[in-house]
């Protein structure tokens, strides 16, 4: 009986342990998706790295909508020495405490239609 009342407690520690590093991770690193569309060529930043190294990079502040079409102000960097491409359409990872956690370009077609929609009635207005 006792092997058993063990083996039972170490199961339901390893799922607390699991189930606590999951939402941790979530916590400081998972985020909601949002979409957005390059409407402006970015801020030119130059800043200089660790080692006094000069580099570009361009900040971005659009609106983003979710799948439901609800809107997000997001600010991100491109970590490029280039601009974005103009109407080009991204994918966003958006965490509530760290902003945009990343982005990647998708097509139109990828959209949700209501995110889709509410980025082209922002465009008209």
């Amino acid at each position: 009986m006792f092997k058993r009342k063990g083996w039972l407690l170490l199961i339901i520690i390893v799922i607390f342990f699991i189930g606590g590093s999951w939402g941790i991770k979530e916590y400081y690193y998972g985020g909601e998706t949002y979409y957005t569309q390059i409407t402006t060529d970015g801020t030119k930043q130059v800043d200089k790295d660790t080692e006094g190294k000069s580099y570009v990079s361009y900040q971005y502040d659009l609106p983003a909508y979710d799948q439901a079409g609800h809107q997000k102000k997001v600010s991100f960097n491109s970590a490029k020495s280039s601009r974005l491409q103009k109407q080009a359409y991204l994918e966003l990872k958006v965490n509530d405490r760290k902003g945009v956690m990343s982005w990647q370009k998708v097509d139109q077609a990828d959209l949700p239609k209501a995110a889709e929609k509410a980025l082209a009635k922002q465009l008209n207005r």
